[in-house]
């Protein structure tokens, strides 16, 4: 045990003076790859071998080549000796590794290396993954969405992947978890600075409960601007699917978007309401071309799995009893004003043509019956009852 601990720290070290030097010598992703590719292990490449440099196709030169080697070995030692200590479960894949994420093999942006906390690397290596994101400050139709979804997805062993920021992608993870389901958290920071700081108590369940934390940044980065983009990447690339719950028009999920089209993953937005802002960019992915999600047996295809992807007994159970014919002719009519957008009491009883009395008598009910949520002041119709 105390041999395996003492090889992980030694990988982790070795994968950090890689990236300095690397990054300190200007050299580019894919001469990255290559360097790792060609000398098998961080290790050989503290070793210069005339022979394998001669017969190897990188584009380095041989000039720079050396100068990468000594600002290795000089940035190795000087981490040796700062003697840090790192988290039991906290890992580095490389990019030549088995456990490597086999579809970040795939585009041409695949990182070299990833450090990754929980260890359960063979989740990002399944049969199916869906990356779900979205709103920074979501809707309440946008969070039930999502939190459907999310349930769905881990009902259906299919892993959620997304980018542990505050809204839409934190929700998912909560929900995937709730539902003991497995996710992967991708970051725009370090590990050791996890980004966003309130949501550190969430990142540890993902590693406790079999998921994953990763980062292809050194284990000391601070969130960046730039370090948003690039890590949006690795969540469309990640997964067979991405699914846009809500979002703003000017929303950064459609970078996310555009890299999953890029990479040949299928997209899928979910409709909002005309009346409301917060659905625009998937409505304006839906006109160029994305899929419209309604609910979970849209991703069936995707998937490329052998059976259709169901919707569990339990929520079938939920929409047959949600269906027109349980609900007055009145509880339909509340209903229905709730699933265009949240209201207040007065102004619900203005669209719906109750009195306020009446009204409050009927969301009493629908409350309790757990169709009907009150948030802030507003009532909303659970997307439970409905597809999405």
């Amino acid at each position: 045990m105390f041999t395996d601990i003492t090889q992980n720290k030694e990988k982790l070290l070795l994968a950090q003076a890689f990236l300095l030097a690397a990054n300190k010598c200007k050299i580019s992703l894919r001469d990255r790859r290559e360097l790792i590719i060609q000398a098998i292990s961080l290790q050989n490449l503290m070793q210069h071998h005339k022979k394998g440099r001669e017969e190897s196709e990188a584009s380095l030169r041989e000039d720079v080549f050396i100068s990468f080697q000594i600002t290795y070995r000089e940035v190795y030692k000087q981490l040796q000796s700062e003697n840090k200590n790192y988290p039991a479960d906290l890992t580095v894949s490389l990019c030549n590794d088995s456990t490597f994420p086999k579809r970040l093999k795939e585009i041409d942006s695949c990182p070299c290396l990833l450090f990754g906390q929980g260890a359960n690397w063979d989740i990002l290596n399944s049969s199916g993954l869906v990356s779900v994101v979205g709103s920074r400050t979501p809707s309440h139709y946008g969070m039930e969405v999502t939190r459907c979804l999310a349930e769905e997805l881990a009902r259906t062993d299919l892993v959620v992947v997304s980018g542990g920021a505050v809204g839409i992608d934190t929700l998912a993870h909560r929900h995937t978890l709730a539902a003991e389901g497995r996710t992967c958290a991708v970051l725009g920071s370090g590990l050791n600075k996890p980004y966003p700081h309130s949501n550190k108590s969430l990142f540890s369940e993902i590693c406790s409960k079999g998921g994953l934390v990763i980062s292809e940044f050194l284990l000391d980065e601070p969130p960046k601007k730039q370090n948003f983009p690039q890590r949006n990447r690795l969540i469309a690339a990640l997964a067979d699917a991405l699914v846009v719950t809500e979002a703003g028009e000017k929303s950064g999920t459609l970078i996310t978007a555009d890299f999953a089209a890029d990479y040949g993953r299928e997209v899928f937005a979910v409709p909002g309401s005309i009346f409301s802002g917060r659905s625009r960019a998937c409505h304006q992915l839906i006109k160029e071309g994305a899929s419209l999600l309604q609910d979970v047996n849209d991703l069936g295809i995707a998937l490329s799995q052998k059976s259709e992807v169901f919707l569990s007994s339990e929520l079938k159970t939920n929409t047959a009893g949600a269906g027109k014919g349980s609900f007055t002719k009145e509880e339909q009519k509340v209903l229905e004003c709730l699933c265009i957008a949240p209201a207040s009491l007065t102004d619900l009883s203005r669209k719906a043509e109750l009195p306020i009395e009446r009204l409050a008598l009927l969301l009493a009910h629908l409350q309790k019956d757990g169709h009907v949520d009150r948030a802030r002041g507003l009532y909303a119709a659970r997307a439970s009852g409905y597809n999405f």
